[in-house]
């Protein structure tokens, strides 16, 4: 049942089908159709006519009607991501091997991986020593020393990386 509602709702390209494009121009249109009648009633109600209390509640129930399409409709778009590091790009580094360019003494220094410097915590270790990712931290990456018999240079670790994908 599920799938066939998906099925009317979406065309086969993926683009909104007829019915999904009529389920968003009721959802556009019932609150602002609800709050009018929710002020039509008030006004009603502040001039003692005993139907207003009526509007007003039809006017709350097209709001709700409204949230409850929302909450139906839109949450089966809200997917998992084909590409969860896009806007991460530190974190798709993680098993990556690079090269210290810039000491790392109190913990802190650069390492080059490609063409990029990046910013790392770990060991203090002296300029060209190899080390591997192991973390990321927004920008700045956590690295551990490779050790020297694993025989991999600099440039072999940016071909086999460990992606995370």
């Amino acid at each position: 049942m599920r799938r066939q509602l998906r099925q009317r709702l979406w065309a086969r390209d993926g683009d909104p089908g007829p019915i999904a494009w009529a389920l968003a121009s009721i959802s556009i249109l019932l609150p602002l159709i609800g709050c009018a009648t929710s002020i039509a009633g008030i006004a009603q109600v502040v001039r003692g006519t005993a139907t207003g209390w009526g509007w007003v509640a039809l006017g709350a129930a097209m709001v709700l009607l409204d949230v409850a399409i929302d909450f139906i409709w839109a949450r089966p778009s809200i997917l998992p991501s084909d590409q969860p590091d896009l806007n991460r790009p530190a974190d798709r580094l993680r098993g990556r091997i690079g090269t210290v360019c810039e000491a790392i003494q109190g913990g802190r220094g650069k390492i080059r991986i490609g063409e990029t410097a990046w910013i790392v915590e770990g060991p203090d270790l002296p300029v060209g020593t190899n080390v591997r990712v192991r973390s990321a931290n927004g920008t700045v990456l956590g690295v551990e020393e490779l050790m020297p018999e694993a025989g991999l240079s600099a440039g072999d670790g940016d071909r086999s990386s460990a992606s995370t994908e």
